[in-house]
């Protein structure tokens, strides 16, 4: 065989070996120039397709579209989890300070009564939404063992340091359960502090936030009849029947 008739890589090793090592040092140059032949139509398309079956690039970002809405579901989930438990702490703040300083006095009248439900309506701060429902209640343990209301005060829809709204209390003589048989002294009195609140988070649909019932015995009171009990200003002592 001559010289001509030899392949190109037996009559120019050192060429041929240059070209396989710069193969080697920067196979993307070789994949460009291949694609670029192949979309000039000097070799057939069906030779891209395993290229393209093996080709990972882009991967990552593919990933990352399905994944990412899940993580983002769940941070903003996890915000509105850790916003309710703050809420429902703060509720039962403002209800024990509710029961704590109405039980402080030993007679209260309606401009006292307001300024406590809006003293106490700043625990909740810095929370600006609506703010819950505070009812506040005096009840006396009667002969028979049971604590029946003698007045309450209830407020709603008002804003830290304004006049909130009057709303209905509960009704005098109304039957109020005790947390437990040892509270049932008759002649005792005590006040009844109830807060309940409208939230609702990002995600979450809106849900009531509640405080249990909270009992705080008069401190002071008027011992001017055989049972303690704070007054409400233009209101008879209810007796212990």
């Amino acid at each position: 065989m001559s010289a001509p008739d030899l392949p190109a890589r037996r009559r120019f090793p050192r060429v041929a070996f240059f070209f396989r090592a710069l193969k080697r040092a920067a196979p993307h140059e070789f994949t460009r120039e291949r694609d670029a032949t192949t979309a000039a139509g000097h070799a057939p398309p069906r030779r891209r397709v395993p290229s393209l079956r093996k080709d990972e690039r882009g991967v990552a970002a593919v990933e990352f579209a399905f994944v990412a809405p899940i993580m983002l579901a769940l941070l903003v989930g996890l915000v509105d989890i850790s916003s309710a438990l703050s809420m429902k702490w703060r509720v039962v703040q403002l209800n024990r300070t509710l029961a704590d300083l109405t039980s402080q006095s030993n007679s209260l009248t309606t401009a006292q009564i307001d300024n406590i439900f809006t003293a106490s309506a700043v625990v909740l701060s810095p929370y600006n939404g609506k703010l819950p429902r505070m009812e506040i209640s005096s009840v006396v343990v009667g002969t028979d063992r049971k604590a029946r209301v003698c007045w309450s005060e209830a407020r709603e829809d008002g804003k830290p340091g304004t006049l909130l709204k009057t709303v209905a209390g509960l009704t005098k003589g109304t039957i109020v359960p005790l947390p437990n048989n040892d509270m049932a002294v008759p002649t005792y009195s005590y006040i009844v502090a109830t807060t309940k609140l409208d939230f609702g988070g990002n995600l979450t649909p809106s849900f009531q936030i509640s405080s249990e019932p909270m009992f705080f015995r008069p401190r002071a009171g008027n011992t001017t009849t055989n049972s303690q009990q704070v007054e409400r200003s233009g209101q008879p002592v209810c007796a212990a029947t």
